[in-house]
C-alpha cells in the first residue's frame, strides 16, 4: 500500500519507501553538494563505493544530490548495485543552510533509524566554510552550520566531514552550540577526490548494525588510515570527536586563550616562535595542530608563567580526551587531530573580520587574542 506524502517544496515523487513496522539500525545519509568541481567523483567514486556495500534492511543508504551540470535535486537511496530515485526537485542552492536542514528533516522521516549518520560532501574550508554552490554562489559558514543543525531539530549520531580542513576547534564549537550532533568526523588536512571509503566503512556497519556512533567514528577512522596509508606523503589525517567530552572542557580553552592574551606584551616573541615550529597543515598553514602548538609553547623555556604553562598542559590533555579516535599518516606523528586558526598577518588582513565574526572568537576569547596580536 503506497502512503501519499505532501511535499512542503515543489518536487516530484518517485518511489515511497515501503513501509516497515520497525525502523532500521542505522541511516547513513549524504548531502552531496556537487555543484562545483567535484561532480565528477560522484560517479567516478562514491556511487561506486556504496554500491558495494551489501544490502541491508538494518541500513539505509541514501543521498541528496545537487549536480552543477544539471538543474535540480535527486534524491536517492542505495541497495547493493540498485540505486533508486526516490525524489526529484527544483534547483535548491547547497550552500544555504536551509536545504540542509530540509534534507535532515527529510532523511529521517522518509527512513527512521535508531541511529543517524551524514556525511557532508563536498569542498571544505575549515572555519571558513563547507559545501560550495557554483550556481548560487554560496557556501556555508559556521554561523549557518549551527542554525542549520539548530533548525532542523534532529539528532545526527554522527556527522562525518568528507571535506578538506574540518577538523578545527571552530568548527566543533559551532556544533557544540546545536546540542544536536553527538560525534564529528573530519580531517585537519586536505584529502584526495576520493574522499571517505565508504565501501569498507558502510560494509562493517552492514556486518555489525549495532554499532554506535562512536563505534562507527572508529571504524571510520581505522579504515581511513587502512585505505590511505602514505598517500599524499604521509600528510593525511582523520580523527572522531566527542562533541559532549569537548563541551565538557571548553572552559579551560577559555582560561588558556585569556592567559595567552594576558601574557602577550611579555610573550608574544615566544607565541610566534611556538607557532612557526607548530604542525601546520599543508594546504592552509595558518591551520595548526593545537595539541603540536600547546608542546611547542610549553618547549620555550622563557615562558615561565606557572598559570600558562599549567593551562597549556591541560590543553593537551583535553585534546586527548575529546578526540575519542585519530590516525595520522607518517609525517603526522606529532598531531592530535584538531586544529586553531593562528594567522599571520597577511592571513589576519583578509579574513580576521570574518573571523572576530565566529562565535567561537567571542565565546573564547580567541578573537580577542589574534586581534591583539596583529594590532
Amino acid at each position: 500500500m503506497l502512503l501519499a506524502i505532501v511535499l512542503m517544496v515543489p518536487g516530484a515523487i518517485l518511489m515511497t519507501p515501503a513501509a516497515r513496522a520497525e525502523t532500521a539500525s542505522w541511516t547513513f545519509a549524504l548531502y552531496v553538494a556537487a555543484d562545483n568541481s567535484l561532480e565528477p567523483y560522484w560517479e567516478t567514486t562514491t556511487l561506486p563505493f556504496l554500491q558495494a556495500v551489501p544490502a541491508s534492511d538494518d541500513v539505509n543508504l541514501v543521498a541528496m544530490l545537487d549536480m552543477k551540470s544539471t538543474s535540480g535535486i535527486e534524491v536517492v537511496k542505495v541497495s547493493g548495485s540498485t540505486v533508486t530515485t526516490v525524489e526529484t526537485h527544483g534547483e535548491m542552492d547547497t550552500g544555504d543552510p536551509d536545504t540542509l536542514s530540509w534534507w535532515v528533516e527529510r532523511a529521517k522521516t522518509l527512513w527512521p533509524s535508531t541511529y543517524f549518520g551524514l556525511s557532508l560532501w563536498d569542498h571544505g574550508f575549515g572555519w571558513q566554510f563547507i559545501c560550495s554552490d557554483d550556481t548560487s554562489e554560496s557556501s556555508i559558514n559556521m554561523t549557518d552550520l549551527e542554525s542549520a543543525f539548530t533548525d532542523a531539530g534532529e539528532q545526527v549520531d554522527l556527522l562525518a566531514f568528507d571535506a578538506c580542513n574540518m577538523a578545527m576547534v571552530e568548527v566543533a564549537y559551532a556544533l557544540s552550540l546545536t546540542d544536536m550532533v553527538d560525534y564529528m568526523v573530519a580531517s585537519e588536512e586536505y584529502g584526495p577526490g576520493d574522499g571517505l571509503p565508504l565501501d569498507d566503512i558502510l560494509t562493517a556497519l552492514v556486518n555489525d548494525p549495532t554499532m554506535t556512533a562512536g563505534e562507527l567514528g572508529a571504524v571510520m577512522v581505522d579504515e581511513w588510515g587502512a585505505h590511505y596509508g602514505k598517500t599524499n606523503g604521509g600528510r593525511m589525517t582523520l580523527a572522531s570527536i566527542e562533541i559532549a567530552e569537548f563541551v565538557a572542557r571548553m572552559g579551560t580553552l577559555n582560561d588558556w586563550s585569556a592567559r595567552m592574551l594576558d601574557m602577550l606584551p611579555s610573550y608574544q616573541d615566544y607565541y610566534e616562535n611556538a607557532a612557526q615550529k607548530a604542525h601546520a597543515m599543508t594546504a592552509i598553514p595558518y591551520f595548526v595542530d593545537l595539541y603540536d602548538l600547546a608542546y611547542h609553547i610549553l618547549d620555550e623555556d622563557d615562558i615561565t608563567d606557572t598559570t600558562l604553562r599549567s593551562l597549556t598542559t591541560q590543553v593537551r590533555s583535553d585534546v586527548l580526551a575529546y578526540v575519542a579516535d585519530f590516525w595520522g599518516g607518517p609525517k603526522m606523528d606529532d598531531c592530535g587531530g584538531i586544529t586553531l586558526y593562528w594567522a599571520e598577518d597577511n592571513d589576519w588582513g583578509w579574513y580576521g573580520a570574518d573571523y572576530l565574526d565566529t562565535q567561537f572568537a567571542t565565546d573564547s576569547g580567541w578573537g580577542d587574542f589574534l586581534e591583539e596580536l596583529h594590532a
